[in-house]
């Protein structure tokens, strides 16, 4: 998870060129697996309006969000949430 966020906080500190850069050089190094996971990604990407999300799942996304920054919805860290499930999981 942690490589996950910081490669986030890295691709938004580089320049669209920069990026382009490396991701051609990632994709003419690939093999062929590599290559359909990202060829299918950029597919559902194309066919859905540049979202990976429906107009119905964006409604929802934006309403959490706002009740979360109104204080009316509690957020939980990972290691909150995994323990969370832990003990459901151990309930059940």
């Amino acid at each position: 998870m942690r490589k996950i966020v910081s490669l986030i906080i890295k691709t938004r500190t580089m320049t669209t060129a920069t990026m382009r850069t490396k991701v051609h050089q990632y994709i003419d190094k690939a093999d062929v697996k590599i290559l359909e996971v990202v060829y299918q990604l950029l597919e559902v990407y194309r066919n859905n309006n540049s979202s990976l999300l429906s107009e119905e799942q964006q409604k929802e996304v934006v309403k959490r969000s706002a009740s979360y920054k109104a204080g009316k919805m509690k957020g939980y860290t990972v290691n909150e949430a995994r323990k969370r499930l832990k003990k459901n999981i151990s309930d059940f």
